[in-house]
């Protein structure tokens, strides 16, 4: 085990010392006496063995010995404030972790515009964030403390946010814009390939209809890159293909009916009797982003 010569606190002494221009004034920034911070300095200067300081009068400033090992000790002085500090907010009853899960069709500027905001209110508490494509199942959200996703148990204590638009669209060359139609029909699209999201095979009828011919991926970029590469048609997120829309790398179908389609998103409490102040003070965060956009 290694023992180490000198303390923080004398090094934080020394500090002060310097900072307040002389012993006297660091004493009274110490609450302690001139002789206590006097001997402190002395004692850390003998079990390092080197001169740290020199004193002109009443004047004291640091030697160039001093000068470089304060300014090497400067950021282990203030992780050591900061380990101090976050003790205190956790003795006051802040988490030291809030796991957030959340559904990849939640907008990311919501999100974290939300997250900076409890950042700054809670700076010693840790967000946890997993991103899940279709946040449906029971088990997703067991390990959680808030989730965005819809509501797969009416028990649990939840919010809605917003709706996530899709619209249905292709690549202008495909096929599908290719049919001399003005309005295409379930029939019509029914023949090709659409874009299908899942996550580990886990499918839910409820948010659309499995197609019979599918091009399956499990991530929004991947939808997103299948369709413009004309592999396939599908329903994106409006809010994610704007930049593709007004380039004409995708172009809307116009389909009879069910060209939009919408998703509603809950922020979900796992165990809202338990939640503590700073989980709830996050969810409500991410509530208000969430009415801003409206």
């Amino acid at each position: 085990m290694i023992m180490y010569r000198s303390t923080i606190e004398q090094w934080f002494v020394l500090q002060t010392v310097i900072q307040a221009d002389g012993f006297t004034a660091a004493a009274a920034q110490l609450h302690r006496s001139q002789s206590s911070v006097s001997y402190t300095i002395s004692k850390l200067q003998e079990q390092l063995g080197v001169s740290l300081i020199e004193i002109t009068g009443k004047r004291v400033r640091l030697t160039k010995t001093g000068a470089a090992l304060l300014e090497d000790m400067r950021p282990l002085m203030e992780e050591f404030a900061t380990i101090e500090n976050k003790a205190r907010a956790l003795h006051a009853g802040a988490p030291a972790k809030i796991k957030l899960e959340v559904d990849s069709l939640y907008p990311k500027p919501l999100l974290f515009s939300a997250l900076t905001e409890f950042q700054q209110q809670y700076p010693y508490t840790q967000v946890e964030l997993k991103e899940l494509l279709r946040l449906v199942s029971p088990d997703d959200a067991r390990n959680c403390d808030l989730a965005i996703g819809l509501p797969y148990n009416r028990q649990l204590m939840k919010n809605r946010l917003l709706e996530i638009e899709l619209i249905a669209v292709a690549h202008p060359d495909h096929p599908l814009h290719q049919l001399d139609k003005s309005a295409l029909t379930a029939a019509d699209v029914n023949r090709y390939t659409q874009v299908y999201l899942d996550n580990n095979h886990e499918r839910t009828s409820e948010v659309m209809e499995l197609p019979r011919y599918r091009w399956i991926v499990n991530t929004i970029d991947a939808a997103i890159e299948a369709v413009r590469s004309k592999l396939c048609f599908g329903w994106l997120p409006k809010s994610l293909i704007e930049t593709q829309l007004a380039k004409g790398e995708l172009k809307p179908l116009p389909l009879e009916v069910g060209l939009v389609r919408s998703i509603p998103l809950f922020l979900i409490y796992t165990d809202f009797d338990r939640a503590t102040d700073a989980i709830k003070g996050l969810a409500q965060m991410i509530s208000d982003a969430a009415k801003s956009a409206d």
